[in-house]
């Protein structure tokens, strides 16, 4: 379960040979969550307003990367 980036206390995970849809998941503190990386929805889970916010920015700022590690973990 490679940790792809760290910011603001917030991890994010791609875990290898996981389901569909490419997602991540984001744990900060007691909360996690998986969230979607075509939009930077949060699919499941639980997530406070302002790290669920950083991890969206984060996610479609990043997008084209971290789907290549999703295809890279999970191909």
């Amino acid at each position: 379960m490679p940790r792809v980036a760290f910011f603001f206390g917030i991890s994010i995970y791609i875990y290898m040979d996981d389901h569909a849809p490419p997602h991540c998941h984001g744990v900060y503190g007691d909360y996690a969550g998986s969230f979607n990386l075509e939009d930077g929805e949060l699919m499941a889970g639980q997530m406070p307003p302002k790290p669920l916010k950083k991890i969206k920015e984060f996610i479609l700022a990043n997008q084209s990367e971290l789907l290549e590690k999703w295809n890279e973990l999970n191909a």
